[in-house]
């Protein structure tokens, strides 16, 4: 299921960034340049492992090829890399350039951004072509809807939606979260948000395989941002506690990201539904 390689706000140390591993991709959501840090020095192939160790915080195996991280850089079994994006602040895509660049000369890999949007695909582009000189040649920038219906024969695919959301005016239109499908799981990303109201009806839709809905099972999975000062712009914790009752309700599991205060969130929070997002393995 989803690990972090970060999931501190805007002002933090560690920018919020995670990945999950499928076949032989290994998907991450945004890349501050946290995230190509810790890729860099940890390597691709432990990453990915961290993703898949059959040990995830769904309790779900992942049906994943692990990879032999051995190698100088780990990439060993890894054919591709695929980003996407929730939206253009700077903790949130610092590292992407940069991870192109080293994919290119270092890992030897083709890498895939996806786009909730074609006004952030323009806006990414823009980026690449006259601010980071991206060579076209080494990635492929495409849509959330274009990548979607390139894979719409494949039932299980794991990308369902961008769901638009709003955050702050400055980037009104241009904030979504996403729809995923994981290991047979309804997962919703939310990216940056001051609202969960687009995502509810995503979150009691029916995207599950029947034979994961017994009643000892989670129906659905939601990461959100959870901010410990109401500012208007983020999920205030205060503002998500309310929504606990509906969560157990609907059997709905709830991981926090995006934290500003780690230790006023965690007392908010104690013994309710909720949880702190997970590191990534390799990180603890």
């Amino acid at each position: 299921m989803i690990k972090f390689l970060g999931r501190g706000a805007g002002f933090s140390d560690e920018h919020n960034g995670a990945c999950f591993g499928l076949g032989k991709k290994l998907i991450l959501l945004d890349c501050p340049l946290v995230t190509f840090n810790k890729l860099k020095n940890a390597g691709l192939g432990a990453v990915y492992n961290s993703c898949v160790c059959g040990n995830c915080d769904a309790g779900i195996y992942t049906e994943g090829t692990n990879v032999d991280s051995s190698d100088k850089f780990g990439t060993a079994g890894l054919e591709e890399l695929v980003i996407i994006i929730t939206h253009t602040h700077s903790d949130h895509i610092g590292g992407l350039a940069l991870t192109i660049h080293y994919a290119t000369f270092i890992w030897k890999l083709h890498v895939t951004v996806v786009a909730p949007s074609q006004e952030v695909e323009r806006d990414l582009k823009y980026m690449f072509d006259n601010l980071d000189g991206c060579d076209v040649n080494t990635y492929d920038l495409v849509t959330a809807q274009e990548y979607i219906s390139g894979n719409s024969a494949d039932q299980n695919f794991w990308l369902k939606a961008a769901i638009p959301t709003t955050h702050v005016p400055s980037l009104e239109g241009k904030c979504f979260g996403y729809a995923l499908y994981i290991e047979g799981k309804n997962v919703i990303y939310t990216g940056d948000t001051n609202t969960l109201e687009p995502y509810l009806a995503y979150l009691d839709s029916k995207y599950l395989d029947s034979k994961y809905l017994d009643s000892k099972d989670i129906n659905a999975i939601l990461y959100t941002e959870c901010s410990a000062y109401d500012t208007g712009v983020h999920m205030f914790v205060d503002r998500l506690m309310e929504l606990e009752t509906h969560f157990k309700e609907k059997n709905i599991k709830v991981y926090l990201m995006h934290l500003d205060n780690v230790e006023e969130i965690s007392k908010k929070i104690q013994d309710s539904c909720f949880e702190l997002a997970p590191y990534c393995d390799i990180l603890m």
